[in-house]
C-alpha cells in the first residue's frame, strides 16, 4: 500500500458525440474516427454541459478503498486529508483535475483540487520508460491486480451515449437502468485504484526536479494555446469542399470511395501497382515510382490528399478547444524515452512548415499564385523582387480570402487550396486579446551537444565564433575554402549548393553513427550515387574523430583494418562494460553508466546524463552479435507503438553506440530546454509550448521582449556553463509562425 492517495473517476459525457436525426445514431465528431473523450480530448469533454461524475473511488493511506457517487454524502475524510497537504495521485492526473474543477466543484461543491498536491501514476511509467496506458502498464508490470478486462463493455454501456434500437429507444443507459451491471462498474473503478498503486509501488518515484517540471508541463497543459476558431472553420469549409471534389474524382476513376483502402489497393493491383500497405510513407514512395500508370498516379494523389495530416490537424483543433477558444492538454510529459514531450490532439511539436510559392504584388505587397498576370488584390503588373516563396505574413491575406468560403476563389487566388490550409495551419495558433507571443529557438543546439559531449574541438570554437557550421561542414567534407562558399552567395544572392547537399545533410544526417540510409533519410534528390554518399560520409567521419570516438565501439579501427584491434571505449564500450560489470560504476566524459535493479524487477543499464537526469533501459542485455561474432550486441526491453520498428507490445530492440549517443544528445539538449523554460517562468514569460529547439510564450502586451527572452534561454545550467549556445531568431507577434 502506498504513502499517498489514489483515486479515479468513471464519467458519463455526450462530449464528441454528434446525433444525427437522419440515421437516429451518434456519430464521431467531423474528421474524428472514434465518438467520445478520443474526439475531443479531455479539456473538451470535462466542460461539456452532459458530462458528469458516474463513480469516483479513492483509497486515503492506510484505509480500504472508498466510494462515492452523485447523491452520497460529501467525501469529508477526503477533503480533510487534501486539506492537511496531502498528494493524491491518479493515472493521467490531468483527466482528474479537470473534470474535479468542471463538474465536482461547480455542481458538487467540492473544494478546489490543489494542482502541486496531485501525482500522475502515467506521467510515472514514462519517466519508467514503461507504456502510460493502464492495461499495457499492468501487463508489463504483472500486477496482482491487473485493469479489469471487462472494463471496456462497461463503460461503452454506462459512459456514453447509446445508438437506440426499434426494440429499445433509450439513447442512454442510466446506474438506475442496469444496478448489477453499474455495481460491476463502480468494482472495475475500485480495481483501477489498486491497480494504480501496485503500479507505482513497482516504478522509481519521480525525481524532485522531475516532478517539478512535470508540475510545469501541467500548468502548460492547463493554461492551453489561443486558437482562431473563427479562421478554423472557414479553413474546414473550404477543405470540406476540397475533399468533395477529390472523393468525386476518386470515385469516378476506380468506382471506389478514397476511404475504402482495400479496394483502391485492389484496384491499384490489377494496374500493376502492389500496395501492401496504403499509409502516407507507402503512399509518398509509390509517387516516386517514374512508370507508374497515370491513373494509378491520380489515384495515390488523391489518396495523399485525402489523408494528409493538416487535414487531421485542423478538424482536430476545431473539436478539441474550449470554450475560451484554447486547446489544452497539448503535451505528453516524457512521451519520448529521451524526456522530451510528444504532442497530442491536433500535434503541435509537428505542424507544416509552409505553404504554396506565391509572388508578392509590388504596389500592395500582397501574395498571389505566380500564374496571375497581375495582381489579383489592386491590378498592378509589378512584382516584388525575388523568387515566389512562401511568408509567415501572408497567413492573413490567406484567411482573408478563406473567410469566403470558396474553393475556387482560393485556388483563383493562391492555387492549390490545400496547401494554402497547410500553410496557415501553424498561424492559426494565436495570442488572446490583451496578449502576444513571443518565442526563439536554440540554433543547432543537438550539434552543439554533441561536440561538447564530445570534445570536438573545431567544433566547439566553429559554435563559439558563430559560423556557419552547413558551410564549415561542407568544407572539411570537400576541401573548398569557406570563404569561396561565402563568395559564391555573396556574388550570386543564393546559398552554395554544397550548403544544403552535402554540409545540412551531413550535420543532419550522421552524427548518430548512420550510413547511407541515414544520408538518404535526408537526401532524396538522387544527386549521389551509394558509392558517392559513402565517400562524403567517411570523409565525414575523418573530419569529425572526436564524435566517432564518442560513438564508441568494440574494436579499434575499421572492420577492413589488419591491425584491427579488441578495445571497449567511448559510449557503446562504456555500455557494454556497465552490463559486463553490475555494481560497478563507469564514468565517461561526465556521465556515469552503470545497472541496477528496478522495482519492476528489471535489471536495467542506466546512464546518467550531466544534468543527472538517467537514461533508462530496461532489461539490458549482451548476446553474440549476428554482424560479429567477436562482438556484443546489445538488446533491452521497451514498449514499442510504432509498427514501422517491428511487433508491436513490449518486445527486445537492438541498439548500439549511435542510437545511445543520439539519445543522450536529445535528452541533453532536452535538459537545456527545460532549465530555459524555467527560467522564463520565474521571469514571468510563462510557456504555453516547447517545440525540442523552440520555446513560445504568451505576455501581455507592452510587457517582455524577444532579446530578453533570448538571454534567458541561452543563460546556461551549471553543467553546461560556457557551451556555446544561442537563441536567435525570435520574434513576437499575434500569430504563431516559425521563424
Amino acid at each position: 500500500m502506498t504513502n499517498h492517495a489514489t483515486i479515479d473517476f468513471e464519467t458519463y459525457s455526450e462530449a464528441g458525440a454528434v446525433w444525427d436525426p437522419v440515421t437516429s445514431r451518434w456519430q464521431p465528431p467531423p474528421g474524428a474516427r472514434k465518438r467520445g473523450l478520443p474526439g475531443v480530448g479531455a479539456a473538451a469533454y470535462a466542460e461539456h454541459p452532459s458530462t458528469d461524475v458516474l463513480c469516483v473511488s479513492y483509497r486515503l493511506p492506510g484505509q480500504p478503498v472508498t466510494r462515492w457517487r452523485p447523491g452520497d454524502p460529501p467525501p469529508t475524510a477526503l477533503f480533510d486529508y487534501l486539506a492537511a497537504g496531502g498528494v493524491i495521485e491518479s493515472h493521467n492526473a490531468m483527466f482528474e483535475r479537470l473534470i474535479w474543477e468542471n463538474v465536482l466543484t461547480p455542481r458538487y461543491g467540492w473544494p478546489t483540487l490543489p494542482a502541486y498536491q496531485q501525482r500522475c501514476s502515467m506521467a510515472t511509467a514514462r519517466v519508467n520508460t514503461l507504456p502510460g496506458a493502464l492495461s499495457d502498464l499492468s501487463a508489463v508490470l504483472r500486477l496482482p491486480t491487473p485493469k479489469d478486462a471487462d472494463g471496456k463493455r462497461l463503460l461503452d454501456k454506462f459512459s456514453q451515449p447509446r445508438n437506440p434500437t426499434a426494440k429499445d429507444p433509450r439513447t442512454r443507459i442510466t446506474p438506475e437502468d442496469d444496478p448489477e451491471d453499474f455495481a460491476r462498474l463502480m468494482a472495475y473503478c475500485d480495481t483501477d485504484v489498486m491497480a494504480e498503486e501496485q503500479a507505482s509501488a513497482r516504478m522509481t518515484p519521480m525525481s524532485a526536479d522531475e516532478l517539478t517540471f512535470w508540475w510545469v508541463d501541467q500548468e502548460i497543459n492547463h493554461r492551453g494555446m489561443g486558437v482562431d476558431r473563427a479562421g478554423i472553420r472557414d479553413c474546414i469549409a473550404v477543405l470540406d469542399e476540397a475533399l468533395a471534389r477529390y472523393g468525386d474524382e476518386c470515385r469516378t476513376i476506380t468506382g471506389f470511395d478514397p476511404t475504402q483502402l482495400a479496394a483502391l489497393g485492389g484496384w491499384l493491383a490489377v494496374r500493376g501497382v502492389h500496395m501492401p500497405s496504403m499509409d502516407a510513407d507507402a503512399v509518398e514512395a509509390a509517387l516516386e515510382r517514374p512508370t507508374l500508370p497515370a491513373d494509378a498516379r491520380r489515384v495515390l494523389e488523391l489518396r495523399q490528399l485525402i489523408g494528409s495530416a493538416s487535414v487531421k490537424k485542423l478538424y482536430a483543433m476545431e473539436n478539441q478547444a474550449c470554450r475560451d477558444d484554447r486547446l489544452r492538454n497539448l503535451l505528453t510529459h516524457h512521451g519520448a524515452r529521451t524526456g522530451r514531450p510528444t504532442g497530442e490532439g491536433p500535434q503541435p511539436l509537428n505542424l507544416p512548415k509552409a505553404g504554396p510559392q506565391l509572388a508578392t504584388c509590388a504596389g500592395c505587397s500582397r501574395p498571389f499564385r505566380p500564374a496571375h498576370t497581375s495582381c489579383p488584390w489592386c491590378g498592378a503588373a509589378d512584382r516584388a523582387p525575388g523568387s515566389p516563396r512562401w511568408r509567415v505574413d501572408m497567413v492573413d491575406h490567406v484567411l482573408a480570402v478563406m473567410a469566403y468560403r470558396s474553393l475556387p476563389l482560393v485556388e483563383w487566388y493562391f492555387g492549390d487550396a490545400l496547401l494554402c490550409i497547410s500553410g496557415c495551419i501553424r498561424g492559426l495558433f494565436v495570442a488572446r486579446d490583451g496578449y502576444t507571443l513571443m518565442a526563439s529557438d536554440y540554433s543547432a543546439i543537438e550539434a552543439v551537444v554533441i561536440a561538447m559531449l564530445a570534445g570536438e574541438q573545431w567544433r566547439i570554437d566553429a559554435f563559439t565564433r558563430g559560423d556557419p557550421i552547413y558551410l564549415v561542414s561542407a568544407s572539411k567534407i570537400t576541401g573548398v575554402p569557406v570563404a569561396e562558399y561565402l563568395a559564391h552567395a555573396s556574388t550570386t544572392g543564393e546559398h552554395h549548393p554544397d550548403r544544403q547537399c552535402i554540409g545540412k545533410v551531413a550535420e543532419l544526417g550522421l552524427g548518430f553513427g548512420g550510413w547511407v540510409n541515414a544520408w538518404l533519410a535526408f537526401d532524396s534528390s538522387g544527386r549521389f550515387t551509394d558509392d558517392e554518399i559513402k565517400r562524403l560520409i567517411l570523409a565525414w567521419r575523418d573530419a569529425s574523430p572526436a564524435i566517432v570516438e564518442f560513438w564508441g565501439g568494440q574494436h579499434r579501427g575499421r572492420p577492413w583494418d589488419r591491425d584491427r584491434r579488441a578495445e571497449l571505449y567511448g559510449v557503446e564500450g562504456h555500455a557494454v562494460l556497465a552490463l559486463l560489470n553490475p555494481g560497478t560504476t563507469f564514468r565517461y566524459q561526465g556521465m556515469l553508466f552503470f545497472t541496477r535493479d528496478h522495482p519492476s524487477g528489471s535489471r536495467a543499464l542506466i546512464i546518467r546524463l550531466l544534468s543527472g537526469r538517467e537514461l533508462t533501459y530496461h532489461d539490458a542485455a549482451l548476446s553474440p552479435s549476428a554482424r560479429d561474432p567477436s562482438e556484443y550486441a546489445i538488446t533491452y526491453w521497451t514498449w514499442n507503438s510504432n509498427p514501422k520498428y517491428g511487433r508491436m507490445g513490449w518486445v527486445a530492440m537492438s541498439t548500439f553506440g549511435g542510437r545511445l549517443v543520439e539519445n543522450i544528445v536529445q535528452a541533453t539538449a532536452h535538459d537545456i530546454m527545460r532549465h530555459g523554460v524555467l527560467g522564463l517562468r520565474a521571469a514571468g514569460y510563462p510557456t504555453i509550448l516547447h517545440v525540442y529547439d523552440e520555446i513560445l510564450v504568451e505576455v501581455p502586451e507592452g510587457t517582455g521582449c524577444v532579446e530578453e527572452l533570448e538571454r534567458i534561454m541561452a543563460t546556461m545550467p551549471d553543467w553546461a556553463a560556457g557551451w556555446p549556445i544561442r537563441a536567435d531568431g525570435g520574434w513576437s507577434g499575434k500569430r504563431y509562425r516559425k521563424a
